[in-house]
């Protein structure tokens, strides 16, 4: 089983198997570690963070050498800052760049990268991971599929920990469509990405609930803000609060949570979000970081598992 995407009921049959079997390697896809077995303490509070580091290495397309070697550093200076146990990246070119992005941390490996193709006219391409300090049980990455009138561009990645016996983590990494292109039509590609991720939920719910409680975690790169005037109207992140979910930015200010600081382009905005699940949260933050590291700034949560 070798490509990226695969039939949700397959999914369900597969992480039945895994309960039972070793997972297989396989860094586009399924687990890339052993199966099953305690990944933390129960009760141990987590931290989870998400970052877009910004075409790693690089910050863009085509970069030279030195422009590589001056992200590299800077990301490995402010990577440090997280103290997280699982971060999920976004615009990581690949899944030898999600290992050079962690490599200061002690501990840390890839979980899983996506291998998305290339978007129309480009040559380079934007991966999701998910890299931890923890011991997956399963995890692999999806592209979108084609929707009722528009395919979007990326997908997800998906990684389940088993914190303690009866309690299970699952963790979405995603980086929705931006705002580059016609707004009516971006936010419809959006509003599909988070239609086919909760009908993804809903099939993992299925496969993981025989193994005790489920603590959700789903981060990255949205795109949106439910309180940004510019998306009045927009369901994108109104569809995980109606399933449910939580938003770590809840009752914190403005000014307090911006993760793309402004430019000549375009205001502050706060695109980087987490919802959580089952999870009782105990503090959220946006990181400052450097801009030579990337122009977003990444986002952490701490949570007690319940």
């Amino acid at each position: 089983m070798a490509c990226s995407r695969f039939h949700f009921l397959g999914c369900v049959w597969w992480i039945a198997c895994a309960l039972t079997l070793p997972a297989q390697t396989a860094p586009s896809r399924l687990s890339p570690a052993a199966a099953s077995g305690v990944s933390s303490p129960a009760g141990t509070p987590l931290t989870i963070g998400f970052w877009n580091i910004r075409w790693f290495p690089g910050t863009r397309p085509n970069a030279s050498r030195s422009e590589e070697t001056r992200q590299i550093r800077a990301v490995h200076q402010d990577i440090l800052k997280l103290q997280a146990d699982v971060i999920g990246l976004e615009e990581v070119r690949d899944l030898k760049s999600a290992e050079l992005a962690v490599q200061p941390l002690p501990g840390f490996k890839v979980d899983v990268c996506s291998n998305f193709p290339p978007r129309e006219g480009q040559t380079e391409t934007q991966q999701v991971a998910i890299t931890s300090r923890l011991q997956p049980m399963s995890a692999w990455s999806e592209a979108w599929k084609a929707g009722r009138a528009i395919t979007p561009p990326r997908g997800f990645a998906f990684a389940a920990y088993q914190l303690s016996p009866g309690q299970m983590l699952l963790v979405y990494a995603l980086h929705l469509k931006s705002n580059r292109g016609d707004l009516v039509e971006d936010i419809a590609i959006r509003e599909e990405s988070m239609r086919q991720l909760l009908a993804h939920m809903k099939d993992m719910r299925t496969a993981y609930a025989k193994l005790g409680s489920i603590a959700w975690i789903v981060g990255g790169d949205f795109n949106t803000a439910p309180d940004d005037p510019r998306f009045r109207g927009e369901k994108t992140l109104a569809g995980l609060t109606a399933s449910g979910f939580r938003w770590t930015w809840e009752n914190i200010p403005a000014a307090r949570r911006v993760t793309l600081p402004p430019d000549k382009r375009f205001p502050a905005a706060c695109f980087d979000h987490i919802f959580y699940r089952g999870a009782n949260l105990e503090k959220a933050e946006a990181v400052v970081t450097s801009a030579p590291s990337s122009d977003h700034r990444p986002v952490t949560a701490a949570f007690r598992v319940r």
